[in-house]
């Protein structure tokens, strides 16, 4: 007699549904928000935090829901200033990106200053923005693009740089000429690396605008939460971190789904479908 068993078959996994994983996205994360809603709450109580400190969750909302055209107002402020300075880093940086890649002189002239101009402290040099440009739009947006495009020339020259010698060579044996090499091989290939900058240029986006804002505004999150704190106004300070958070997660959510329109065909987005 045999005491060779046969093994036993794996059972096979159950697969989500995209219904069902779906909820599971928003449900886990909204758990977490409530518990940790639910801590602060219960810390407020039992230390008996003062308000202009740590205001109680409930404080909050209650400041958002009855100063909601104030918050809107300067949410639409800086929502502004963030897109249009993540546009500029976007196109202006994937266009040097280009450039780099196309030419080693412009590498060697450029790149050092690329890094560079990440070295200077931004609080620093946005005076000097408000002081060349003026008081007004324009100063947030350049000091936005300043602390943006630095993730999306990197990322972009990381996957320019990623396509084979011989897939281009091959695609020039074809009759392809060096623009048709780009926006057929070049670019495509590159996709996945300059999205994952453009999620890191978003959320930079987002604190460049306040930094802004904090030196020079009348309007936005950043000026109202400098002069909520200088009141000490605890529930207003809140409120307009709340509402930041929740314009950082809206505006990299939306990157993400641009991401899932533009490549459906990467492994990244196919392993999450």
């Amino acid at each position: 007699m045999s005491d060779v068993t046969a093994p036993r078959a794996a059972l096979p996994a159950l697969p989500e549904s995209g219904g069902g994983a779906r909820l599971l996205n928003v449900a886990l994360p909204v758990l977490l928000l409530a518990a940790v809603g639910f801590l602060w709450w219960g810390a407020v109580r039992v230390f008996a935090i003062p308000e202009y400190l740590l205001p109680s969750p409930v404080a909050v909302v209650q400041r958002i829901g009855e100063n909601g055209d104030l918050f809107f107002r300067n949410a639409k402020a800086t929502v502004t200033v963030v897109l249009l300075g993540f546009l500029a880093a976007t196109v202006l940086g994937i266009g040097i990106a280009l450039a780099i890649v196309l030419n080693r002189t412009v590498e060697r002239m450029v790149m050092p200053l690329v890094v560079g101009s990440q070295t200077i402290p931004k609080v620093a040099i946005a005076p000097l923005f408000v002081v060349w440009l003026g008081f007004g739009l324009t100063p947030k947006v350049a000091v936005t693009f300043l602390i943006s495009f630095f993730p999306v020339v990197v990322s972009a020259v990381a996957g320019l740089k990623a396509v084979e010698n011989d897939m281009l060579d091959m695609v020039r044996s074809m009759g392809a000429g060096p623009v048709r090499s780009i926006l057929k091989v070049r670019i495509p290939t590159a996709l996945p690396q300059i999205f994952a900058g453009l999620k890191i240029a978003i959320c930079s986006a987002v604190v460049g605008a306040i930094v802004a804002e904090f030196v020079g505004s009348d309007v936005g999150l950043g000026y109202l939460l400098l002069t909520s704190t200088a009141t000490l106004d605890g529930p207003l300070v809140w409120g307009a971190l709340l509402i930041l958070v929740g314009v950082g997660i809206g505006l990299f959510a939306a990157v993400v789904q641009l991401e899932r329109l533009v490549i459906p065909w990467h492994v990244s987005i196919r392993s999450e479908q």
